[in-house]
């Protein structure tokens, strides 16, 4: 990730990358563009409250692809990178259960959890590419493609 995401987030010098799983860190490389991490940056800062986090997992096959972990510190500047870990990392099957698990690891590890978004690799890949965000969001939720939670307000404004 050194060179793009860690680079769009990284908005002091305390920024640091921690606990990157090798494998999801190159698969995530593989959906980055710079515009997609561009993109990811300005959601971090507009969906992602100060002081917490947010986690983005990626499933294929209903395996987990790859993960991202952002942590926003308290003047709301992206601290650190990560990637998911323990049990969850080898989860399989249920996208919703799945979410649930990452979301209450993530708070055990990294504290407040104030987004999550699990979605499969298709729906990734057309979100990464559409112009509408909102509209593509939208329809990967509407083809089960999608779990949000949990979803910040400003969010939910945003795909109302």
């Amino acid at each position: 990730m050194p060179g793009t995401v860690a680079d769009a987030l990284a908005l002091d010098s305390r920024f640091r990358l921690r606990n990157v799983h090798r494998a999801q860190s190159a698969n995530l490389a593989l959906l980055l563009t710079d515009e997609a991490v561009d993109d990811l940056a300005v959601a971090v800062r507009t969906f992602v409250a100060a002081g917490s986090s947010a986690v983005v997992c990626i499933f294929e096959d209903n395996v987990l692809w790859a993960s991202m972990i952002i942590t926003v510190d308290e003047s709301g500047g992206a601290a650190s990178v990560s990637t998911m870990g323990g049990p969850v990392a080898q989860a399989g099957g249920d996208m919703a259960k799945a979410a649930a698990e990452a979301v209450n690891w993530v708070q055990a590890h990294f504290g407040p959890c104030s987004l999550g978004f699990f979605v499969d690799r298709e729906h990734a890949q057309a979100l990464l590419r559409a112009s509408d965000k909102a509209r593509s969001v939208r329809a990967a939720s509407a083809a089960g493609a999608l779990v949000l939670s949990p979803v910040p307000p400003a969010l939910a404004v945003a795909l109302a």
